[in-house]
């Protein structure tokens, strides 16, 4: 009886000694500490979305939307353009685009074959044409705030039928 008594008075000793922080005070910026080491910045909640494709509830078809939207655009303009060539020209032009927390779009670079780069600022004045016809776009969100997000965007020329 004596030696359980003794546990016990030794457990609660022991167990008071325990900091269990359930009231602990922290400053500002040891709050932020924390909330940036768990902060993924390279991910948001919601990605840009135009408003032709705010009707859709499931995440992965406004982000289909969205790239819809933006390379259709961009092929009707570029068709409009009538750009004529001596040959063929079928080329990946690799976009990073920016769209920031007002959302409004632009063109931060954009990368071609060496062959291509004569076509570079005609491709580029085709896709501020279109980046006026697009319809309102709403920038990215994380964790309640708008923010700039950049991304890289592919787009397939050809000019075979």
């Amino acid at each position: 009886m004596r030696k359980t008594l003794f546990l016990i008075c030794l457990f609660f000793f022991y167990t008071c000694d325990f900091d269990f922080q359930l009231n602990k005070k922290i400053t500002v910026n040891e709050f932020v500490e924390d909330e940036l080491k768990s902060f993924s910045w390279n991910q948001v909640d919601q990605y840009p979305v135009f408003e032709n494709c705010l009707n859709f509830n499931d995440t992965a078809q406004k982000n289909n939307c969205f790239v819809e939207t933006i390379t259709e655009n961009f092929r009707i303009n570029l068709k409009k353009n009538n750009l004529v060539l001596n040959r063929t020209l079928v080329d990946t032009i690799n976009l990073v685009l920016k769209i920031d927390k007002k959302g409004n779009i632009g063109i931060q670079s954009m990368t071609t074959r060496d062959e291509n780069i004569k076509y570079k600022e005609i491709i580029s004045i085709s896709f501020d044409s279109t980046m006026n016809d697009l319809p309102k776009l709403y920038p990215a969100i994380k964790r309640g705030q708008e923010v700039d997000i950049i991304f890289n965007l592919p787009i397939l020329i050809s000019t075979e039928e």
